[in-house]
């Protein structure tokens, strides 16, 4: 079972990146974390849904979007967070499910898509590829972030 906490650097933990510092084209260093059935139940919690996940396939399964809770870590791993970020947007596909009954191993890399301007607010956009350890994609994500400064 891995927390985000265990995998996201904090705010303050390390200085936090400028935005002259994200570099387009920059590869996200993948890392691994396990998703279990405690973790499932808790975000299913959180988000007022039922702790023990819903049926596909007389299995169950995770809500897709607990893999949200493990977004930032793929960027803050190698440009730490920087106080006042914020979330501008996030685009997720699933493809592939999370076991609600039993660990999930997932691997989670990215790449630095675009750093733009607009109306005086800084932005980096990058993707996330959530995969199991034998590369089966399970979601793909695309965040939009403004940074102050």
């Amino acid at each position: 079972m891995t927390r985000p906490a265990e995998v996201k650097p904090r705010e303050g933990d390390r200085p936090g990146t400028r935005w002259e510092e994200f570099e387009v084209g920059a590869q996200l260093p993948s890392f691994e974390f396990t998703i279990s059935p405690e973790i499932v139940a808790e975000y299913h919690r959180a988000i007022e849904q039922e702790p023990a996940g819903y049926s596909l396939d007389g299995r169950k399964v995770a809500i897709p979007s607990v893999l949200s809770v493990y977004l930032m870590a793929v960027l803050y791993r190698r440009y730490p967070p920087t106080q006042g970020g914020i979330m501008a947007g996030n685009k997720f596909r699933y493809y592939g499910d999370i076991s609600a009954e039993g660990d999930t191993a997932v691997v989670a890399s990215g790449e630095i898509l675009d750093k733009f301007e607009k109306r005086g607010r800084r932005y980096v956009r990058y993707s996330a590829r959530f995969a199991d350890t034998d590369g089966k994609l399970i979601a793909e994500a695309e965040n939009i972030s403004t940074f102050p400064n």
